[in-house]
């Protein structure tokens, strides 16, 4: 499969370019600063901005699915994740390609109030989510606690449409999970909760 992976610089975002190539898939890399990203050299690499149609356009053209593992780095910075989502969903929508798989935190389900450092980022999670679900897209949301530097195991405890019950996750499983869910129709058009299952 030819897949964009959006955020492919970042903790999850690497591990997802090093999972998907050892599964053979075919990679491009999106990343803001190509010269700060050491890149496998099976991937192809393009730099840009990813509120940028033009640069989007040059990245998905020819894939067959888009990950996005972009976040907020800093309330200060709200909107330009969900700005940035909404511009890959566009994207995707105009070159044809369905599969979309995006992640986010638990704020994702439902709607209650969250207050403090981390209320941007549950407002921005929660604009993702509805634009992805008036997309017509075929899209899974990935739902994580807190993603931490953790040794990746390999596997995780998934669940359609509500919170998993651990309060962590190994970034490297994340990734497995993003590129899992391309092989999982039952996951499309759902959120998916997903975690380190408590020991």
């Amino acid at each position: 499969m030819l897949l964009v992976v959006f955020g492919a610089s970042g903790r999850t975002g690497r591990q997802v370019v090093a999972q998907a190539i050892e599964r053979g898939h075919g990679v491009t890399a999106f990343v803001r600063g190509a010269s700060r990203f050491d890149a496998p050299m099976a991937a192809r690499v393009v730099e840009g901005d990813a509120r940028d149609p033009a640069a989007v356009e040059e990245a998905v053209r020819g894939a067959e699915a888009v990950i996005s593992v972009l976040a907020l780095m800093s309330p200060d910075d709200e909107p330009q994740h969900s700005d940035a989502t909404r511009t890959i969903v566009e994207g995707a929508e105009r070159l044809g390609v369905r599969r979309v798989v995006v992640t986010a935190n638990n704020d994702v389900f439902g709607d209650r109030e969250v207050m403090g450092e981390f209320a941007a980022h549950a407002r921005e999670h929660r604009r993702n989510r509805t634009r992805l679900q008036a997309s017509g897209l075929d899209w899974t949301i990935g739902a994580a606690p807190w993603v931490t530097d953790d040794p990746a195991t390999g596997w995780y405890e998934a669940v359609v449409d509500a919170m998993a019950p651990g309060k962590r996750l190994p970034a490297g499983n994340f990734a497995t999970f993003t590129l899992d869910a391309l092989e999982r129709d039952e996951w499309i058009g759902h959120l998916v909760g997903v975690s380190q299952p408590p020991s």
